[in-house]
């Protein structure tokens, strides 16, 4: 691992001596380190299983993001796979803890990123939710896209897996079949970061939030907001803000448990059966 790191390090031109390293939070994925030299300081995350392209599908991601003013880490060098593990090496952000400012400041953040709308639904490139490859195929049609992009190919997956019941498959291909009823109206295509749970963003001792571990793509806000819901909420501060910058429909309430379906159904296939009841109480809400 050490090595690994060295080798990235040298891509930057840092040839000074590491001077400490510790493994720090970074998710059930990867491994990841803070990486301190006589340069500068570092986060990497390391990853021997994962596909080929994961990290530069996160680097594109983190891209798109700062280029449209959202706070990120700076990605600094990737080092793909060969004799040791692939690298991930990004500016080192030191986290402090959020606090009623930094909260709203967040909201503030994410409703900016929201702002960012295009004429089409998806990317002009796929990338990963979690390990899994998250297709991005553009379309003029947010329907289209959520029934086939997410929830259809989430489902071939979780065929694949195993892990959809002969009952969970035929309400889900009932519920897709319906989808227009239950999404009801025709959104903005917004810039999402796509995985924008609690554990997805940070803030630093200046109180400045950063958003990390993006799934980018262009859609319907909504469904970056519904996530947040799925494990716990924001802070009553952040969907303050967020309302008073970016106003959500009143019906949209209506629609979280159809967008959060699709997360569900990720964590069905990457965590197993615990999610399993979860899924099948949104489908039953939905076709019975």
């Amino acid at each position: 691992m050490k090595q690994a790191i060295e080798m990235a390090l040298s891509k930057i031109g840092d040839e000074t001596s590491i001077v400490k390293w510790e493994s720090v939070s970074g998710g059930s994925i990867n491994q990841a380190f803070y990486v301190s030299t006589g340069k500068q300081e570092y986060f990497a995350k390391l990853n021997r299983t994962a596909p080929d392209g994961f990290f530069k599908a996160e680097e594109k991601g983190l891209n798109i993001l700062s280029s449209h003013g959202i706070r990120v880490p700076k990605p600094l060098v990737l080092l793909p796979r060969g004799e040791t593990e692939m690298v991930f090496l990004m500016e080192w952000i030191s986290p402090a803890r959020s606090n009623k400012q930094s909260e709203r400041s967040l909201g503030r953040l994410v409703a900016n990123m929201h702002h960012n709308t295009v004429d089409m639904a998806g990317l002009d490139h796929s990338n990963y939710i979690g390990e899994l490859h998250q297709e991005n195929n553009q379309t003029d049609d947010w329907v289209t896209f959520y029934r086939d992009q997410r929830l259809g190919i989430m489902q071939d997956i979780a065929n694949e897996a195993g892990v959809l019941s002969g009952d969970r498959d035929r309400r889900l291909t009932k519920m897709r079949e319906r989808l227009d009823l239950f999404i009801g109206h025709k959104p903005d295509f917004s810039l999402l970061h796509g995985d924008l749970w609690d554990g997805n963003r940070l803030v630093n001792e200046n109180d400045e939030p950063y958003l990390i571990d993006p799934a980018v793509y262009y859609g319907d806000r909504e469904i970056d907001i519904a996530f947040t819901y799925l494990f716990g909420g924001y802070t009553e501060g952040f969907y303050a803000q967020y309302d008073a910058d970016y106003p959500l429909e009143k019906e949209w309430e209506d629609r979280i448990p159809v967008y959060q379906l699709y997360y569900l159904l990720v964590h069905l296939v990457l965590f197993g059966e615990s999610y399993g009841s979860a899924v099948d109480r949104i489908l039953q809400k939905y076709t019975t």
